[in-house]
């Protein structure tokens, strides 16, 4: 089954996962901006899971802990606990899952921790810089440093290391020892732009449509959009050097990068699609010939999209554009409607009780903020959900603060500090999101129906209990 209308309510990647396993909002949770990491107290569909004897395992990216948390906080998520003692025969526990093969970050950072770092650098120790963009055939354009062919070999990519983690993981389940949930995360397609060379030279840049811009539509936007980085840097301190300005997800203004760089960009994203497609299907045929292909559920989604030259911007931020918070959702198993699609709105809030759902465990008093999408499975997606909402939690200016809700023909997303900015689109007529009307008197009943229909069932609230540890 395909949902046409699911939305993460956070398009930012650590808040948004943790999401997936609590189907609790961000503000409720307290994971709300990278940075962070997920309380430990916090009840999680896989600790649910673990507790009612599945075998809970996850191979990939987790990100529920900041990557450059310090070494004193013990944080498998992070670079410096692999620097510990600790860290040798790690393999779990970690927020429900029992075992992890654990992968920490993505592009030219994967192999300085992890198990993916250490496999890659105990068997192949002169591989790991092929990572990087000073190994490319063909350096980086100037305009756009974040986009290169990657030249270590697909065998001994992340990607592929965790298609075949996750194969490893399937063959050595016994048919009928024990039900098993299995996580499994790829961090692309994701910036920087830097597929193996396989993957870059499937698509032809010259053959990439450009991201569709309207003339001057950010002047009609939240006056912020205007203050935006534009890529007249280095990928590389930009993501690094923690301006302390810089909301997470580094989003940044096309201006200045050439047509050539960004069609390269976006065939090189198309590769890393295809890459992920691929490992996919090594999985999905590895299920498929094994004792547990006829009782096994699959859940297909992202944390965020990303924004990859669309309305003039890059990479993703504050505003909760389609591009970021409107996510992939595919849906497959015995109990499931097969060859269908939905446009209900649904969230990443409703996994964890959908998942429970499926396994047949008794929900009791857990306090989700989401609901089991089993009707819609079923073939019934009447009046599931009439308002999905979201929030951007901001880590430098706290005026970006953003909450939003969206209905079948609305999207209004309203700065709590800033009543004069607003943004207000009809998503019937104007799909892509390029004509904010918030500012125009036609659709003041429209703003103000949302907005009290927001203030009584999502009110602002920009504090959790919870603190930054670091920028990323």
């Amino acid at each position: 089954m395909r949902f046409n209308r699911h939305i993460t309510p956070m398009q930012i990647c650590s808040p948004s996962r943790a999401t997936m396993i609590t189907g609790r909002y961000p503000r409720n949770h307290r994971l709300v901006t990278n940075g962070m990491a997920l309380p430990e107290d916090e009840l999680t569909v896989t600790s649910i899971l673990a507790r009612n004897g599945y075998k809970t395992h996850s191979v990939g990216k987790q990100h529920l802990q900041p990557l450059l948390a310090p070494a004193d906080r013990n944080m498998p998520d992070s670079r410096a606990f692999w620097n510990t003692p600790e860290s040798g025969d790690w393999n779990g526990p970690y927020y429900g899952y029992q075992t992890l093969d654990l992968l920490l970050g993505e592009s030219d950072t994967a192999h300085l921790a992890g198990h993916y770092a250490r496999w890659l650098n105990e068997n192949y120790p002169d591989a790991a810089t092929l990572l990087l963009p000073e190994s490319a055939s063909e350096p980086p354009p100037s305009d756009l440093d974040e986009i290169w062919r990657c030249e270590l070999p697909v065998e001994l990519h992340y990607n592929t290391w965790i298609t075949c983690k996750a194969v490893e993981f399937i063959e050595n389940v016994e048919a009928g020892e024990q039900p098993f949930f299995l996580f499994i995360s790829y961090p692309d397609p994701h910036h920087p732009f830097d597929p193996p060379t396989t993957y870059a030279d499937r698509y032809d840049p010259a053959a990439m449509s450009l991201p569709t811009v309207r003339e001057d539509e950010l002047s009609a936007m939240p006056s912020y959009y205007g203050e935006l980085y534009p890529k007249a840097q280095g990928f590389r301190e930009l993501y690094w050097a923690a301006h302390e300005d810089m909301e997470a997800g580094s989003m940044i203004t096309t201006e200045g990068i050439s047509d050539e760089s960004m069609r390269r960009a976006i065939a090189y994203t198309h590769g890393m699609v295809e890459m992920i497609d691929d490992g996919v299907g090594e999985i999905l045929r590895a299920l498929g010939e094994s004792s547990s292909s006829d009782n096994t559920n699959i859940i297909f989604t992202s944390d965020h999209g990303e924004l990859l030259g669309d309305h003039g911007l890059l990479h993703k931020g504050p505003p909760p554009y389609r591009q970021l918070t409107e996510v992939s959702l595919l849906m497959q198993g015995p109990n499931i409607v097969k060859g269908q699609s939905t446009c209900a709105l649904t969230n990443h809030i409703d996994f964890a009780p959908t998942i429970l759902d499926l396994a047949g465990i008794d929900q009791g008093g857990t306090q989700f903020d989401g609901k089991s999408l089993s009707p819609i499975l079923s073939g019934m997606d009447e009046g599931f959900r009439e308002f999905n909402f979201g929030e951007y939690h901001p880590t430098a200016k706290s005026d970006l603060y953003n909450q939003t809700i969206s209905t079948d023909k609305w999207r209004l997303t309203l700065y709590p500090e800033r009543p004069k900015w607003g943004e207000l689109f009809d998503l019937e007529q104007d799909p892509g999101e390029h004509y904010n009307v918030f500012n125009e008197e036609d659709y003041s009943n429209v703003i103000n129906q949302l907005s009290k229909v927001l203030a009584t069932e999502f009110p602002p609230q920009t504090k959790v209990d919870n603190v930054i540890l670091c920028k990323w």
